[in-house]
């Protein structure tokens, strides 16, 4: 069987979309630990863990906001929602449980775990367009940059999304493979329509 057989093909994409958001996600976190280290150097570790922590807090509810939209447009039911709430590494917190069968729950799993890689991705890719467009004054300028720095921060996945993610993932490849097969879009240059 050749490596660009038809089959083949929406296999590599379905493999793709969790590559790229993984990857996202510790480019991310890894771009969030080089800043705090050059804050730390500057400032000292006690303020460079007040900023990245509680200074950009709004970036903290942007990914806590991420998890319960997702979990509740995919059919979890969400019990409790903490935008901000400091507890030890925790700053804030989204449970939910998921419903429905086996294929609907680990779906539920692994969408509301990615999702403040793909919310925050979303959100800077508006917050550039509107700095690039629309900021016309320094206040404008400097509140879509603080913005931007908080989403930035906190658009990465804990290790507890990390692994709720994994257990959904198996059927959530299979579904995006299930999409690309139908409907013969790919994302690599083989292939495809």
């Amino acid at each position: 069987m050749a490596w660009n057989h038809e089959y083949l093909i929406p296999l590599y994409n379905a493999l793709l979309i969790p590559a790229i958001i993984f990857s996202v996600g510790m480019l991310v976190e890894g771009i969030g630990n080089v800043i705090a280290g050059i804050l730390a150097v500057i400032f000292g570790g006690r303020v460079a863990f007040f900023i990245r922590n509680r200074l950009t807090f709004p970036g903290t509810v942007h990914h806590e906001l991420a998890h319960a939209f997702f979990a509740v447009i995919s059919g979890a039911k969400v019990t409790k929602v903490e935008l901000f709430h400091v507890r030890g590494d925790q700053l804030g917190c989204v449970e939910f449980y998921p419903r429905g069968n086996a294929f609907s729950k680990s779906l539920q799993m692994a969408l509301a775990s990615i999702a403040p890689v793909v919310c925050g991705t979303a959100s800077m890719c508006l917050l550039y367009w509107l700095w690039r467009f629309r900021c016309g004054e320094l206040w404008q300028y400097i509140l879509v940059g603080y913005l931007g720095v908080s989403i930035l921060f906190h658009m990465n996945m804990s290790g507890q999304d990390i692994k709720n993610a994994l257990r959904g993932m198996p059927f959530t490849i299979l579904l995006c493979y299930v999409i690309f097969l139908v409907t013969g879009i790919s994302m690599l240059p083989i292939g495809g329509m």
